[in-house]
């Protein structure tokens, strides 16, 4: 039977004894769970960083990637009005062109590869594309080349097995 003094067998003594030899075990698991849980925290905002930039960097690419597309496509798209040209070479660019592209530019660069007399007559042209983002801290950039055949609409000639070339 348990006793309710001070006695070294009471239920105050008993449970003071219990006390006594916990020696700080829980407040030693929940420290190590804060630090577990923190770790996690730390990772999570870390990937969640690192995720943003690579979009970032992703979208920054594709802008001017189509912006050297869209130098290749205009150069495609205007391409007669170079068979003519003397000069075995050019540059022109967006901004000199007056194209308005959000802020991005591409830069033309175009040389003339071979002729072919015909008819029709065909030009052979290398043509190579810079594309520009201007973005702040950094800036996208990128490089396209592409050879384009160039046919003067003019001249056209009978093929021998039927129909325009």
């Amino acid at each position: 039977m348990a006793t309710e003094g001070k006695g070294p067998h009471s239920s105050l003594a008993r449970d003071r004894r219990i006390y006594l030899t916990e020696r700080g075990a829980v407040l030693i698991a929940a420290l190590l769970m804060l630090l577990i849980l923190t770790l996690i925290g730390i990772s999570a905002v870390s990937t969640t960083t690192y995720e943003t930039n690579i979009a970032g960097n992703e979208r920054l690419y594709n802008r001017s990637f189509y912006a050297a597309d869209a130098g290749i496509d205009y150069f495609y798209a205007t391409n007669n009005s170079y068979i003519s040209v003397p000069n075995s070479t050019g540059t022109f660019d967006s901004a000199g062109l007056g194209l308005n592209l959000n802020g991005d530019q591409f830069v033309v660069n175009w040389e003339k590869l071979s002729v072919d007399f015909g008819p029709p007559l065909t030009v052979q042209f290398r043509v190579r594309s810079q594309g520009t983002s201007p973005s702040l801290p950094t800036a996208g950039l990128v490089r396209i080349e592409a050879v384009i055949d160039g046919r003067d609409g003019d001249s056209t000639t009978i093929d021998p097995q039927g129909g325009n070339t």
